[in-house]
């Protein structure tokens, strides 16, 4: 009995989970180079992306997914032609999300952190002005968002994430922001 009376009086201090542990999220945006050489301009490319998190706890997710940068980089031209890489960055973030719920739970703030793996990889090796070539390596990155509920199931969310990519590849230092609108589906 005493057992019985000690799980009950246990049960009804802790908060219950809510039955939506899984997230999955499509995003869509923009980036921007942090910094450049002083020969560089600075880069911007539109961004989508697709991630998955799990909550084992109320106010704690863990999330992987995959970002692509689309064409970052420009055209380089000469006297002679133009080339374009048609390049593409990768990033394969994964780490783990705080959140905040606020306002009746229907608005979420949030704010996380973890590793990444980035790929940069150009589709036309073809270059007049010698050697393109992909590359890839290990970073990290930082992000903070917003999110509100679209449905009293709290279901569908609508929301933005600004993220800081650091990657640091062989030879490269790639300091990247993004920022994404993001629709979400919990279940």
């Amino acid at each position: 009995m005493r057992c019985l009376l000690t799980f009950l009086l246990l049960s009804s201090l802790v908060q219950a989970q809510s039955s939506q542990k899984n997230r999955i999220t499509v995003s869509g945006g923009w980036m921007r180079q942090l910094y450049g050489y002083p020969y560089e301009q600075l880069t911007t490319a539109p961004v989508v992306g697709l991630s998955y998190g799990y909550r084992p706890l109320k106010f704690m997710e863990f999330e992987a997914g995959v970002v692509v940068a689309l064409q970052p980089g420009g055209v380089s031209c000469n006297a002679h032609a133009c080339y374009d890489p048609n390049d593409r960055y990768i990033w394969v973030p994964f780490g783990v999300r705080f959140i905040a719920p606020l306002v009746a739970k229907r608005l979420e703030l949030s704010a996380g952190g973890g590793g990444l793996y980035e790929r940069y990889s150009v589709s036309n090796p073809d270059s007049p002005f010698g050697q393109f070539g992909g590359y890839g390596g290990w970073g990290g990155y930082f992000s903070a968002g917003a999110a509100v509920a679209l449905d009293r199931r709290h279901r569908f969310w609508a929301g933005a994430t600004p993220r800081v990519i650091l990657a640091n590849p062989r030879y490269a230092r790639d300091r990247w922001f993004t920022i994404t609108g993001d629709l979400s589906f919990r279940f």
